[in-house]
């Protein structure tokens, strides 16, 4: 997570907690620069990204990863097979699979299945494993109390979305359903449910991280975890 988004989110998080309301601030974006990263079967991620606009056909107000079928890139002419391949994931939110790395961005194409010996359907367990794997130093910090925020895990923060055991153990620990926001590319926020005022605290900070983050911006929604899967939420 960047410098200027982590300083909003504790601004935000602060005056929500003194009851002052909301502060604005303007969040740095880096503009992804593509090339080869080192393309292995170790490195493959799933990113999670927000589709354009608000196209209902987009729309998923439950999760069903699916793959994507009609994929295209403006003013590009390229192979079927040289495609990144993409995943419908919940509300407005989509999973795109890339090589990780640092500073730059290498998506996964038909090619480098055939190329890495993998088949379609293991693209998301295999992502799941490599992010555990790739950043175990992940952090839960709590800007103010019941709000968990998600840091170091490479600007890969709404990726732990996609880790089922992780929600399923928090659910129990915590004895209570978890509801969750995503509003940028690298912040991801989540709380219990049961505690009063924590579902309208995550839709605040989701539309004010939302509001700044530009480019990187994902989804407004708050999103619920129920019977092992997301839900579209509030």
């Amino acid at each position: 997570m960047n410098s200027g988004r982590r300083k909003l989110l504790k601004l935000t998080c602060g005056a929500l907690a003194a009851g002052t309301g909301l502060h604005r601030a303007t969040a740095w974006a880096q503009k992804p620069v593509f090339r080869d990263a080192d393309r292995t079967r170790d490195k493959i991620v799933a990113l999670v990204r927000a589709f354009p606009g608000d196209d209902p056909r987009a729309m998923r107000h439950i999760q069903k990863i699916e793959p994507i079928t009609e994929i295209s890139i403006p003013g590009v002419k390229v192979a079927p097979d040289q495609l990144p391949l993409m995943d419908y994931f919940v509300g407005d939110l989509h999973l795109r699979y890339s090589f990780d790395d640092p500073k730059f961005v290498s998506s996964v194409s038909a090619s480098d299945l055939k190329r890495l010996g993998l088949k379609r359907d293991q693209l998301l367990p295999l992502s799941i494993e490599n992010f555990r794997r790739l950043y175990p130093g992940r952090k839960i910090e709590y800007p103010v109390p019941n709000i968990a925020l998600v840091t170091e895990a490479g600007d890969l923060e709404p990726c732990l979305m996609l880790d089922a055991a992780f929600w399923e153990k928090e659910t129990e620990r915590r004895g209570s359903a978890i509801v969750a926001a995503a509003p940028a590319r690298d912040v991801l926020m989540f709380s219990d449910r049961s505690v009063r005022g924590n579902v309208e605290i995550l839709k605040k900070l989701a539309l004010d991280v939302h509001a700044t983050a530009d480019k990187e911006a994902l989804s407004k929604t708050v999103f619920i975890w129920n019977r092992g899967r997301w839900e579209a939420f509030a």
